[in-house]
């Protein structure tokens, strides 16, 4: 008889209570969208969509390993919505820089953000996936990228440079708001604040 593995129940609580947490944010936001309606709106809404997918996997599927493919599929869409999450957060970044340089200009730059938030990481799973022959998207236990092979770095590397990039611009917008002629518009100042 084959042992099933599931989920702790401290895993359950704290992506239940998470997952709970953000979709009545996102029905906050949705409800008085028409008062709050911004880039920064979206972002958040988008960053918390992917938050949420990556719970219910993890709920759902991550112990799904007697079925390699659903296992390589939880696996897979795991590696996209983690990475997709960092890439939302790098996508803030890249907001509160254009909003401090004065640069926003709505149609272009949303059709920006939704590449990086979430064409990027499709892009590295698709290649990932590619190169790999989708072998490496389980584990004996769990429905995760394999230590072997070296797949994982498919998720720490493109994470380590998101958190690097999101480190740069929060050191170049700190500076452009404390420096003495950061922002001279007193509009803009105040809301790149």
């Amino acid at each position: 008889m084959e042992k099933v593995v599931v989920p702790s129940v401290t895993l359950i609580v704290g992506c239940g209570v998470s997952s709970l947490t953000l979709l009545m944010l996102i029905i906050i936001y949705v409800s008085v969208w028409r008062y709050i309606r911004s880039e920064r709106s979206v972002i958040l809404i988008n960053f918390c969509l992917s938050i949420i997918s990556s719970n219910a996997l993890i709920l759902i599927g991550q112990t799904q390993t007697r079925n390699k493919v659903v296992c390589t599929l939880v696996a897979a869409f795991l590696h996209f919505f983690f990475l997709s999450s960092f890439c939302w957060v790098l996508t803030e970044a890249w907001q509160s820089y254009m909003a401090v340089t004065g640069r926003l200009r709505n149609r272009l730059i949303r059709k920006r953000f939704l590449c990086l938030g979430w064409g990027l990481p499709a892009l590295v799973v698709a290649i990932s996936v590619g190169f790999t022959k989708a072998k490496g998207y389980s584990t004996m236990n769990y429905c995760w990228l394999s230590l072997e092979g070296g797949l994982l770095y498919a998720f720490v590397g493109p994470a380590a440079a998101v958190v690097l990039v999101n480190m740069a611009i929060g050191i170049l917008v700190f500076n452009r708001l404390v420096s003495k002629d950061g922002i001279a518009d007193k509009k803009l100042k105040e809301r790149a604040g």
